[in-house]
């Protein structure tokens, strides 16, 4: 039996509907913000700063596919972006992080595309120097000599202090105490540590490490050591 023009169009339009996959090819479009968080390293505080991300490459994903990327579009100065010409279905949008050692990390919204417009949350991506590091925090408090004799005690201001990672014998970082007695060692990657400075013998001038071990966990925070240093030296 032959099929009646309409008959035929209304069958073969719903078998294209009903394998419209996302992607390429519709009329619907969806559009958001990136705003970029900068993390300094320029003091102690972890002070960051919010800004549009301005140039920044977002990537459309369709439907379930892993994060390879079928699309991608710049931000323009305000930190906008818009795809159009989207079939509806289910979309996953994703702009990068960058670590200061360079390695990224994709900061992902998922959004169904339903009517013409569709609005994606905010993506808020990091980088900066200080971005996901921590820092140490420890003091120094010296017992000083004159020979044998203990003439004095207080801050070890200007002392070394070295720090390196478990299990290795040689430091990455050295710094000196200041005028309070603290000391702290920023951009610390999570990880385990070894710090120390070294204490003289008043008779002999005998240098040892005195040592202190400490666990960095997770990034943005300040680690204080457990214990304060008490070290000898020479006045």
């Amino acid at each position: 039996m032959r099929l009646q023009p309409f008959l035929f169009f209304l069958l073969f339009s719903t078998f294209l509907s009903c394998n419209q996959e996302e992607g390429i090819g519709g009329s619907s479009s969806l559009e958001g913000y990136v705003y970029k968080i900068n993390h300094y390293d320029d003091n102690f505080s972890f002070r960051t700063d919010t800004t549009p991300a301005i140039k920044e490459d977002v990537f459309i994903v369709y439907g379930d596919d892993d994060y390879s990327g079928d699309n991608d579009i710049q931000t323009d100065r305000n930190g906008l972006y818009r795809f159009d010409y989207l079939r509806k279905g289910n979309y996953t949008v994703y702009a990068y992080s960058q670590y200061a050692t360079g390695q990224r990390a994709a900061i992902a919204k998922k959004v169904k595309v339903s009517r013409d417009i569709n609005q994606v949350d905010t993506i808020f991506i990091h980088t900066g120097k200080a971005y996901g590091t921590a820092q140490i925090k420890g003091s120094v408090y010296a017992l000083f000599y004159d020979g044998s004799k203990k003439i004095d005690e207080g801050p070890a201001i200007d002392a070394d202090v070295y720090i390196n990672n478990y299990g290795e014998d040689m430091f990455f970082d050295r710094i000196r105490v200041g005028d309070q007695g603290f000391f702290i060692f920023q951009k610390i990657l999570p990880g385990r540590y070894e710090i120390w400075t070294t204490s003289e013998d008043p008779d002999t001038r005998k240098l040892t490490p005195v040592k202190q071990l400490i666990e960095v966990i997770q990034a943005g925070e300040t680690y204080v050591l457990p214990e304060q240093f008490i070290v000898k030296a020479r006045a």
